[in-house]
């Protein structure tokens, strides 16, 4: 008789399954390039949340979502389930966010990351200190966006953004993080790193480019949501294309 549950070398994610919950309710750039990073034998398995225009009803409504998702990826038997979403991570506070990863692995048995987490521990890996911030949404999100990076420990010397409507940040061209690294870079020499927020936008082309063009950082969201999950998941690979972070650390 053969078994409902195959053995672990015979299926896609023999390495690792990664749960995400994902918040945009339409996902599409985030698993494309989750699968040009990670090493065969890594899958993703992903639930997207409801945020469309990123209201406060849509962010609490996001929270609980994405609480019952942690609960059932559990279930389901992924090696990790990571929170997407900073301001859905931090929008009961910043200590809460913290002790919410301690209770979920209590209550789960499986490790929990967020999206926040990740960034602040890729943040300290790479010893970023003076950043600019270059995100994909409206120019009147930029200071909001930006001032996250406090909370990883890092002064902002300047931001910019891009000027996408949430809901249409798949259109966002591949050239757009290399175009707003290199303004930031011109207008803010002293920066040792670029920060990159949301992983829901083309951001995996821009980190070695930009690392390489100006001897920084990039610290983009997909890139150190992927690098956390990897490590904690035991997968110690060098993986070379895609920054420092994922090649030195």
């Amino acid at each position: 008789m053969t078994s409902s549950v195959p053995a672990r070398d015979n299926i896609y994610g023999h390495r690792a399954r990664i749960g995400y919950t994902s918040p945009p309710l339409t996902t599409e750039v985030f698993p494309y390039e989750f699968y040009k990073i990670v090493p065969a034998g890594v899958t993703l398995v992903i639930t997207t949340l409801a945020i469309v225009v990123r209201s406060k009803d849509e962010v609490d409504q996001s929270y609980d979502i994405s609480m019952k998702a942690a609960r059932e990826m559990a279930a389901a038997g992924v090696d990790i389930v990571v929170l997407g979403g900073v301001p859905i991570n931090l929008s009961k506070g910043y200590t809460n966010a913290e002790q919410m990863i301690v209770d979920l692995e209590a209550e789960l048995k499986v490790k929990v990351s967020t999206s926040a987490s990740a960034q602040a521990k890729a943040a300290k890996a790479l010893g970023c200190k003076k950043v600019v911030v270059a995100q994909p949404y409206a120019h009147s999100d930029t200071d909001r966006i930006a001032s996250y990076a406090d909370h990883f420990g890092c002064e902002v010397l300047g931001a910019t953004g891009w000027g996408s409507p949430f809901n249409q940040i798949g259109r966002i061209p591949q050239n757009a993080a290399v175009e707003l690294g290199r303004k930031l870079m011109r207008e803010h020499p002293d920066a040792d790193t670029l920060m990159l927020p949301s992983p829901h936008w083309p951001t995996a082309g821009a980190i070695d480019v930009l690392e390489c063009e100006f001897g920084i950082n990039v610290l983009a969201a997909h890139q150190a949501i992927v690098w956390d999950a990897l490590r904690r998941c035991g997968i110690k690979d060098r993986i070379e294309g895609f920054g420092r972070l994922l090649r030195e650390f």
